[in-house]
């Protein structure tokens, strides 16, 4: 049994972390959140392409950014490519157009939110005994969207600073976004551990500036095999008692 952490500063990922974002395939949610945007837009009396098409051009449309995404950690954000798509579309739309465009888009990814059982839970016994809370979360999605969601599930009250890749413009696992929760935090990276879903992201990108990681391993969630012995892992937030003093 590995001793008990004794971070100052406890950061949390966001999906599949705190909230479970993935109640539906992203392929499917993606089907449907390119039809919601056709059909506000087809309501404002524009003339598009039929959904099939429509869906083709967004997923067109996200592949360059998909790959500074992969190669240099650079974020996109969907209003991104939705003001792209306006563009190939013929369409002369302002930011308050895009951001409708884009609220028609995300309401399919929104109405499946859940939050875990234990979310809120953890998070007061985290609170009661450590001095702060933070969360970084990659996202391609405007921030406003999620402060929206942490308040509607109860979890905004137990954090003392929020990062979203999509307003820092760089994504996990880059090193920079590490650096500034733990500046924010106000501790060193050694001081500060870090809880999320996924390895690359939330293992190796916390663990290149020294800071702790612990693992939510999530079922169908692809990681090494064998994961390295040393990993702490839980498969829900309650297990976090057997690695911090909760």
């Amino acid at each position: 049994m590995q001793d008990k952490l004794q971070p100052k500063a406890v950061i949390f990922d966001l999906g599949c972390t705190l909230i479970e974002y993935e109640n539906f395939p992203w392929d499917e949610l993606n089907i449907k959140a390119a039809a919601s945007t056709g059909n506000y837009l087809r309501k404002k009396g524009f003339e598009l392409p039929d959904d099939n098409e429509l869906f083709d051009l967004f997923e067109e449309t996200k592949m360059t950014y998909r790959r500074l995404a992969a190669e240099d950690n650079i974020e996109w954000t969907v209003p991104q490519i939705v003001g792209e798509l306006f563009k190939r579309l013929g369409i002369e739309g302002d930011e308050k157009l895009i951001d409708e465009a884009f609220d028609a888009y995300y309401k399919p990814v929104d109405e499946q939110l859940t939050v875990y059982d234990d979310t809120v839970d953890t998070l007061k016994k985290v609170r009661e005994r450590f001095e702060v809370i933070g969360l970084i979360s990659n996202t391609i999605f405007p921030e406003r969207v999620h402060h929206r969601e942490i308040k509607r599930f109860g979890i905004k009250p137990f954090l003392d600073f929020t990062i979203f890749s999509s307003s820092f413009r760089l994504r996990k696992p880059h090193p920079d976004i590490f650096v500034k929760a733990c500046n924010t935090a106000g501790f060193a990276p050694a001081e500060c551990v870090y809880i999320g879903d996924r390895f690359l992201e939330d293992v190796q990108g916390p663990s290149q500036i020294g800071m702790q990681a612990i693992l939510k391993t999530v079922e169908k969630r692809e990681y090494p095999d064998p994961l390295p012995e040393n990993l702490r892992t839980i498969t829900t937030l309650a297990e976090l008692s057997n690695h911090l003093d909760i």
